[in-house]
């Protein structure tokens, strides 16, 4: 296939960076000609398209805050992010400039381009839904699955929401513009099942296909030699929970991470520490046994850090897919995780991990019983073999090509 495809991504780092420079990079291994186009380029790569200006990055900025400041008429206690894409950009220009066959859209906010625009690109589109956005209104993501399944209406309003509907103003504007013939990619059941009973895309042709990782730098080192290498205490069970922004601790589960934390060294009288990657921030814990590791930015030592751990906390309470997830994985990291994410599409056996169900109190001791079994029965090759039959490059690849191809 000679087929030259660009993804268009707000940045080139982040969860959707990362996503998108992966799926990019499967491709470029079958031959495939796929490049990124972004706003703001942060990583040294040829594939990654970054042709603005400094005085169109001033523009762009000024519509930013632009944005941010038509957001003070409406009120929600909803705190995840909300994007309108009203302002036109000259991204348009760019993606005509590339002249590609595909375009496949990922993560497009902070103005990146205006739904107007969307409906004036005139080859063929695929969208990569990276949260709930595209179906949603403003919201990346929301609790309230009504308005999205059945419209945003003037009577579904939430009571939490007041002044100007800037959801239901976003969502009219995505019923007029998106293009008919979108082809849609859901990365998970979770955003699958979502996308085909909302309104906006039930009529649309949705594909499942997950988000690849390199197995062949993303596998798994021997615990202990890892555990001696960060100098960690071998005799110490490891939990690891990871999250890069602090203002989406609740999102992310931090309060259900340290609760489960604390049940099961409390219940099991052992010598157990929570190690917390991200960016949190450092005078919320007081538990002189929970460790903050701060962001890491080394994709060696991050591999260190899952290989050396002994499980994953990832109780997310909105998650479409799960990318820290997938590597711990791969790294041979069993994982925790929330029913009815995304995430549990990653967990084929008990073996791989646990998925623990609302009201999550009442099955701390099913956990507890479940992990102090894996912590004599688990084997990190197991693990990784699975996430290399289902989730490696060329797999993920030769399935994106099937949808290009249909």
């Amino acid at each position: 296939m000679n087929k030259k495809i660009l993804h268009l991504n707000f940045s080139d780092d982040g969860g959707a960076g990362i996503a998108v420079k992966r799926i990019s990079d499967c491709l470029l291994k079958l031959n495939i000609d796929s490049k990124i186009l972004v706003a703001e380029k942060n990583m040294h790569d040829k594939n990654v398209l970054h042709n603005q200006p400094s005085f169109n990055r001033f523009l762009w900025q000024q519509k930013k805050k632009i944005s941010r400041n038509l957001k003070y008429f409406f009120k929600t206690k909803n705190k995840n992010t909300h994007t309108i894409s009203f302002l036109k950009s000259n991204i348009l220009a760019q993606i005509n400039k590339y002249n590609p066959d595909y375009l496949n859209i990922h993560w497009i906010g902070n103005e990146l381009i205006s739904i107007e625009q969307i409906k004036k690109i005139k080859i063929p589109i695929l969208w990569t839904l990276h949260d709930m956005w595209l179906y949603c209104g403003a919201e990346h993501y929301t609790y309230d699955n009504n308005r999205f399944i059945n419209g945003y209406l003037t009577n579904n309003r939430p009571q939490s929401e007041s002044g100007f509907d800037l959801n239901k103003w976003v969502w009219k504007r995505k019923k007029k513009n998106l293009p008919e013939e979108i082809r849609i990619i859901a990365t998970s059941n979770w955003q699958y099942n979502n996308a085909k009973k909302s309104d906006l895309l039930k009529d649309k042709k949705i594909y499942k296909l997950p988000l690849p990782i390199d197995t062949n730098f993303w596998k798994p080192i021997k615990k202990k030699e890892a555990k001696q290498k960060l100098g960690w205490d071998i005799n110490k069970i490891h939990f690891l929970f990871g999250f890069s922004d602090y203002g989406k601790k609740y999102i992310k589960g931090l309060d259900t991470a340290i609760e489960i934390f604390n049940n099961y060294k409390n219940k099991n009288n052992k010598n157990v520490v929570l190690n917390i990657f991200g960016e949190p921030e450092k005078k919320k814990f007081n538990d002189q046994n929970i460790n903050i590791l701060g962001p890491i930015n080394n994709a060696e030592k991050l591999r260190l850090i899952y290989s050396a751990s002994d499980l994953l906390l990832n109780p997310s309470r909105l998650e479409s897919f799960g990318q820290i997830a997938l590597e711990s994985l791969s790294c041979g990291l069993p994982v925790m995780c929330r029913d009815g994410t995304g995430t549990t599409d990653l967990i084929s056996s008990s073996n791989m991990g646990y998925i623990i169900k609302e009201p999550v109190v009442e099955n701390f001791e099913d956990f507890n019983n479940w992990f102090n079994k894996i912590l004599i029965s688990h084997k990190q090759n197991d693990l990784y073999k699975s996430i290399k039959e289902r989730f490696s490059y060329d797999l993920i690849a030769d399935q994106y090509s099937k949808i290009l191809n249909n």
